[in-house]
């Protein structure tokens, strides 16, 4: 019983936290591309 609950509980904050995450992600983007120009970054952990 207490799995199903969790599941559905799982199942409706999920959705929710990423989008939460994914808005704040793309705010940090946006204001990164307003503020200055930068150089794209290379890649990490290659040489």
């Amino acid at each position: 019983m207490k799995s199903r609950i969790l599941k559905a509980a799982l199942a409706l904050i999920v959705p929710i936290v990423v989008e939460f995450i994914i808005k704040k992600v793309s705010d940090k983007i946006d204001q990164k591309k307003t503020s200055k120009p930068q150089p794209a970054p290379e890649p990490i952990g290659h040489s």
